[in-house]
Order: structure tokens, then sequence, then C-alpha cells
């Protein structure tokens, strides 16, 4: 969004909006105007925009993202944004010098950022261990319950029974293969 200070226009330019504005900490700027037919002009080379009128704006004028789709490629320095437009070179100075210790404090809190995002990730994935040792911890104290250990002893019984029985028919069928038990339907076939 391209914005300018209220105050820096004639009122007769300006047109009713309901458009929304907040800042990079999430609180709403008031914004009631806004003026379509605004052209920037450099070295004799015209880039008409459209600006909202910013009340209590620090700076006079802020060139957004519509403002640069227009003129990309471009190239940031200290002395402004530098791009090519009609194979003519053009500079867009930046009103006042960057001050290098706020960009310096911006690399101190985008370091804080990945350190705290850094962080939060450790913190997640022990939470996430610790909900699978208390889902652990459930389900060892449902074991530890006297009916849940008496059927796990009668199914260990019942396992334990049939493999003795399988075991016993197939050793049977193997040392007397000729010993079929009534009804059974065998057939020996020698």
């Amino acid at each position: 969004m391209n914005c300018i200070q209220d105050g820096l226009i004639p009122t007769k330019y300006f047109e009713k909006t309901k458009q929304k504005l907040s800042t990079a900490n999430g609180e709403n700027l008031r914004v009631n105007f806004k003026v379509t037919d605004v052209h920037i002009c450099n070295k004799g080379i015209c880039i008409k925009q459209s600006f909202i009128l910013v009340k209590d704006l620090d700076i006079g004028i802020i060139l957004g993202q519509p403002f640069l789709e227009i003129i990309k490629p471009f190239k940031v320095t200290n002395e402004g944004i530098t791009t090519k437009l009609f194979q003519q070179k053009i500079l867009f100075a930046f009103n006042e010098k960057l001050i290098t210790k706020d960009i310096n404090i911006l690399k101190t809190f985008s370091l804080f950022k990945e350190h705290y995002v850094n962080l939060i990730k450790t913190k997640e994935n022990h939470l996430y261990s610790m909900k699978q040792e208390l889902s652990n911890k459930r389900l060892e104290n449902q074991l530890q319950n006297s009916q849940i250990k008496e059927k796990i002893d009668s199914l260990k019984n019942n396992i334990f029974i049939l493999l003795v029985l399988t075991i016993v028919s197939y050793i049977g069928w193997r040392v007397m293969p000729h010993v079929c038990p009534p009804g059974a339907g065998c057939y020996v076939t020698t």
C-alpha cells in the first residue's frame, strides 16, 4: 500500500475510502481518505499511483508494494532504490539516510526471533515426548488392574493349552499315522 502523510496534499484531491491499514505490530492506523491520481515523476518518466492518507504517519511518503511491482526489477542501496525504466537508469532517493543503529536492531530482533522459534520447537518436541510417556504410564496402570491381569493370564493359559494340543496331535499323527480318532474321518494311505 502506498501511504502519504495526512496534510501534505490539499483536501480538494481527497476521496473517502473504507480501506484499512495496520502497522507491522498490528496497530490500526487512522485512514479515511485516498488520493487516486498521483504521478511519481523522475527524469521525465511518470508512474501513476494511488495513495491512502494516513494520520499520524511519521514519514511523509511511503512507496509500497504497488509501486515496487511496477519498477521491478530494482536494487536497494544506501542512497535509494535504483531501477531501469524505458532503457533509462533511475534512482528514487530515500528522504532520510539509513540509520545503521536501526538496521542492527532489526538484525538483533531477527536473531531473537530465530532463537525463540527454535526454543518453541524444542519445547513442542519435549511436550510430545511427555505426552507419549504419560500415555505409556496410563497403559501400565491399566495393565495393573486385577480384572485385566486375570484376562491376560486366562489368554496365556488358553494359548499354552492350544499350543500343547497342537504339538501332541502333530507328534501323535507322525508316530502313529494308522491311529485315527473315531468319527474324525481320517483316511490312511499306504
